[in-house]
């Protein structure tokens, strides 16, 4: 019997968050065939492209990006074509438009155009061509409870048409971890509304605590942001208590380096990091926000006001001082994801949602 042809089309390999998870899934998939269309294979930075293995990789190679891949669509006579992202959407749905040779899936990754700073009017246009082709596809997915939400409510689709799977991460057995809980840690990309500034309000006031510690920001991105970060820390002379590294460069030493981890964003898709962290065995302190609220355990008030940067400051100053607190957080949190939030229970759940949709 032949494996269902899936054909996952992304507008980048850039490693980032959505792009992680769908190379994550994508190693996980048994029962079909999977391929990859991009429109960049972002050979010259931090990709995913040698993270896919044994998975045929398509691109535009010299032509227009709807000719190249309306070509390798009818060539290799896909079962399913699953779009990732507003500019993949886009160009799927149109040919979705002339043909009903195959099912168009779209997975919705965040709230597009729905930040802070990002212009109104220039997504005008976007949202009304986008909610036709959502409407028009043969299912959404959201990645969380919280996008589910919004696509229905404030952009128009068809509640029928939306399911929700969350990411999912690999759980892995890790030792007990024995640190000093002095070093606190960040990560996302350069950008106002992950709440950087925040966090360093967060330093100087455990600085005036006379607290020991150390607080490592690793981001990526916006250099002219991270430019006004760095003059915010020496404004505050905290030269000596935060370091700044690269993001992406390895996160895997970041999180060896680290014994809490602070994410104080506005707004978030999903918030793959915070799930990092957890499944690293490091206590995390998060905004109280959907979805973060959706996969982060509570029992211990983790789940705190953003802005309220003195009462942050003073509860990581009671898990600084306590590690047997730290330690409940970390195995309450940890058991949460376990239970409800591991990849091999999103794959499952795709590989689900695959079959259903072919037999509908």
């Amino acid at each position: 019997m032949n494996k269902t042809k899936i054909l996952f089309v992304m507008p980048t390999l850039k490693k980032d968050g959505a792009e992680v998870q769908i190379s994550n899934l994508i190693s996980y998939f048994e029962k079909f065939t999977i391929d990859i269309f991009t429109f960049d294979l972002y050979k010259e930075g931090n990709s995913i492209l040698n993270d896919l293995v044994d998975v045929e990789i398509y691109t535009k190679d010299g032509s227009t990006n709807l000719y190249a891949l309306k070509k390798i669509i009818d060539s290799k006579d896909y079962d399913i074509v699953h779009s990732h992202l507003p500019k993949a959407d886009f160009y799927v749905g149109l040919l979705k438009v002339f043909s009903k040779k195959f099912k168009h899936l779209i997975t919705v990754h965040a709230q597009y155009g729905d930040r802070a700073g990002e212009s109104k009017s220039k997504y005008l246009i976007f949202n009304v061509f986008w909610k036709l082709i959502l409407n028009n596809s043969d299912g959404v997915i959201a990645i969380s409870k919280k996008i589910e939400n919004w696509l229905t409510n404030e952009r128009g689709i068809k509640k029928n048409k939306i399911s929700t799977i969350h990411y999912g991460i690999k759980i892995k057995e890790r030792n007990e971890r024995t640190k000093s809980n002095n070093v606190i840690g960040t990560a996302a990309r350069f950008l106002p509304w992950k709440g950087w500034s925040q966090v360093i309000e967060t330093a100087a006031i455990l600085r005036d605590l006379n607290l020991d510690f150390k607080l490592i920001l690793a981001g990526s991105d916006d250099e002219d942001y991270k430019k006004k970060l760095e003059n915010m820390v020496k404004n505050n002379n905290l030269d000596s208590y935060v370091y700044f590294e690269n993001h992406y460069e390895n996160i895997d030493n970041f999180f060896a380096k680290i014994d809490l981890f602070l994410f104080l964003t506005e707004s978030e898709g999903f918030g793959l990091i915070v799930l990092e962290a957890i499944e690293n065995n490091i206590p995390v302190i998060c905004s109280n926000i959907e979805p973060l609220s959706e996969f982060v355990d509570n029992t211990y008030h983790t789940l705190v006001d953003r802005e309220n940067t003195k009462e942050i400051a003073n509860f990581l100053k009671n898990i600084m001082e306590d590690n047997e607190l730290s330690k409940q957080i970390q195995l309450k949190q940890k058991h949460k994801i376990k239970k409800d939030f591991s990849l091999s229970l999103s794959v499952e759940k795709y590989e689900n949602y695959y079959i259903n949709l072919l037999n509908n």
